[in-house]
């Protein structure tokens, strides 16, 4: 899977509009910035600060859903 994607293919991935990824990158919580290399100043984004993103709006478990999970023979 390649790093650097398209604006299409970045919102395609993440499942962010592609408002929402401009502006993420505009404040530094992605990377991504308008193509340096292409001159109708299209965007690419980095594919693993997309994951990073993703992955830091995850929550985790509380530790009393942690407690429950096990009295229920689950682990977390």
């Amino acid at each position: 899977m390649k790093r650097w994607l398209s604006i299409k293919e970045a919102a395609e991935y993440s499942k962010l509009g592609r408002h929402k990824l401009k502006g993420l990158a505009s404040i530094g919580i992605i990377k991504g910035c308008p193509d340096p290399d292409n001159k109708r100043g299209d965007w690419i984004f980095d594919r693993e600060s997309l994951d990073s993103y993703r992955e830091s709006q995850m929550t985790q478990p509380s530790a009393r859903d942690r407690a429950l999970a096990i009295l229920k023979g689950n682990r977390i």
